[in-house]
């Protein structure tokens, strides 16, 4: 893949629209709602629910807007990637104690090293936990594996597990308790240096995915998934790579938690499920903006499912005693107020169903950066799906590897 020309596509058709995804819609409301072209928005009021569900999916029904059209098919053109779709088999006694979703991973990444890492002898695992992956990298592949984590406690666990264990584990397996940070590290530096090292990092929080890449510069083989955008600072960590720099996108915090927003197709439930739990998100907002309008913005915060399934009024004076605030509203009138604004929170609803169109294509945007800086460091790279959306929405894998 043509990283480079990926990019600089992606970058052209995101620029114009910045001002859709690069600020809260909720927190810059309604100042926010005006960027958005009127004719997406009544084309977005005109759908009903099942259309407004699609919409979530990234399907558009009906008569939709040319321009909101174009962009979408652009965008979902320019995010296709290749996939890695092998599995790698594992027995019962190997999954034991795993989720559905962990062993899901591990049968793909499995899959993947074993057809990539003829050359490797030793990996080094980084946020390893308790060890699933060694052990499986050590008794699959014969590697020397090094497991490093900041939590010893997980680290005793592993050891626990490989003691009880029934069958041999092949190579030797060692736990490190370490955090991996930016700077020399003599200690655990070495252990992602070598053409015969393979650096991997699953799911690698924020910052300490570019952390790994940096410190794999000499290994010869270096596996990536990222995750927890939201975590970056900018503009630290983006962009990263030569080209980025000459062709950047006005990223902000609220660009990169769109980045974070899981797409697993949602059944009709877990729709409605969202939509109401915005509805009373965006009318308590509302009610707060109104009375009390010397704060600037005021974090709802999470509520209990079942405050959700509860009249608005619950729901509001249950918000407001936990944030210590009184509308001296009562009951009746809160409900009252809801009602009210409904209109209002609806079109809040569509503001973000149309923003969320945008999150696969920026987060490929920081991945084709991080790509680029792989290629400019000497490494021969992909980008690749590696796990089902729907189990692990993070299924975006950079791979990178240098001739021996």
């Amino acid at each position: 893949m043509d990283f480079q020309a990926r990019l600089e596509a992606l970058t052209h058709q995101l620029r114009p629209w910045s001002a859709l995804w690069s600020r809260s819609i909720l927190q810059g409301w309604p100042e926010s709602g005006a960027a958005y072209p009127e004719d997406w928005l009544d084309y977005a009021r005109s759908l009903d629910e099942t259309g407004e569900r699609r919409l979530d999916q990234g399907e558009l029904v009906g008569a939709a807007p040319p321009s909101l059209g174009a962009l979408l098919g652009a965008l979902e053109e320019l995010t296709k990637l290749p996939w890695h779709e092998d599995r790698h088999p594992m027995t019962v006694s190997e999954t034991q104690g795993l989720s559905d979703k962990k062993a899901h991973e591990l049968a793909r990444v499995l899959a993947l090293l074993g057809s990539r890492t003829r050359f490797i002898q030793q990996a080094v695992d980084i946020g390893g936990g308790m060890g699933h992956l060694a052990r499986l990298c050590a008794r699959t592949f014969g590697w020397t594996f090094h497991s490093i984590d900041r939590d010893a406690a997980l680290q005793d666990k592993g050891r626990q597990w490989l003691k009880r264990a029934r069958s041999p584990v092949g190579g030797p397996l060692h736990f490190i308790q370490a955090s991996v940070e930016d700077g020399p590290q003599p200690r655990i530096d070495p252990l992602f240096s070598g053409r015969d090292r393979a650096s991997i990092g699953l799911h690698t929080c924020g910052p300490l995915a570019l952390t790994q890449i940096r410190k794999s510069r000499g290994a010869g083989f270096v596996l990536n998934i990222g995750c927890c955008y939201d975590k970056l600072e900018l503009p630290r960590d983006y962009p990263v790579s030569g080209i980025g720099r000459e062709h950047p996108l006005p990223f902000t915090p609220h660009a990169l938690a769109l980045t974070t927003r899981g797409r697993p197709r949602k059944t009709e439930a877990e729709f409605a499920r969202m939509k109401q739990v915005y509805a009373w998100r965006f009318a308590f907002h509302l009610l707060s903006k109104r009375q009390f309008p010397e704060r600037d913005f005021v974090r709802a915060g999470d509520a209990p499912r079942a405050l959700y399934d509860s009249p608005f009024a619950s729901y509001a004076l249950d918000r407001l005693e936990r944030l210590g605030l009184s509308s001296n509203m009562t009951a009746d009138e809160l409900t009252a107020f809801e009602v009210s604004v409904r209109a209002e929170t609806r079109d809040l609803l569509l503001c973000h169903l149309l923003r969320d169109r945008f999150a696969r294509a920026l987060e490929v945007v920081l991945l084709l950066d991080r790509a680029i800086f792989l290629e400019e460091l000497g490494f021969e790279v992909e980008l690749l799906q590696l796990f089902e959306p729907d189990v692990s929405p993070r299924n975006l894998a950079l791979v990178a590897s240098q001739s021996v």
